[in-house]
């Protein structure tokens, strides 16, 4: 039996409208830090939804621990019993330096999210990210 790998960005957030009105700067701004979707973005994830003819066939979600992409993986897989588990590691490279690239406390989003396996996120607090410098290649 053949398995298919789907990967879907998120839906727009906050970040990249910023980005749009103010330069690259918004991703270094600390008010921005782990942003969510916008309702455009919302929009757009519930228009893939709809036209999304396998979604019933889907038996993972493996999804990055920020709020924007658990607001996406959420909404697409709304009414449906599939499994959905943040995996710290499918993050946005680079990883640091971007606040939009901080996640959230992992209880937070567990309260927020009571339906996604939080379980592989090993700190409460985000300690991959760091504020003085970006992942590199190699890392």
């Amino acid at each position: 039996m053949s398995k298919f790998l789907y990967c879907i960005r998120h839906g727009l957030a906050e970040h990249n409208v910023n980005y749009y009105k103010y330069g690259k700067s918004t991703f270094y701004d600390p008010k921005y830090v782990d942003t969510a979707l916008i309702p455009e973005g919302f929009q757009q994830v519930r228009e893939l939804r709809r036209g999304w003819k396998d979604l019933t066939r889907i038996e993972l979600v493996v999804v990055s621990p920020l709020k924007r992409t658990l607001q996406t993986a959420t909404e697409i897989f709304k009414g449906h019993n599939v499994p959905i588990i943040a995996l710290e590691h499918s993050r946005e490279y680079p990883l640091g330096k971007h606040t939009c690239n901080k996640r959230s406390s992992k209880e937070l989003y567990k309260k927020l999210f009571p339906h996604i396996n939080f379980d592989n996120l090993q700190t409460d607090q985000d300690e991959l990210w760091l504020s003085h410098r970006e992942e590199t290649i190699e890392e």
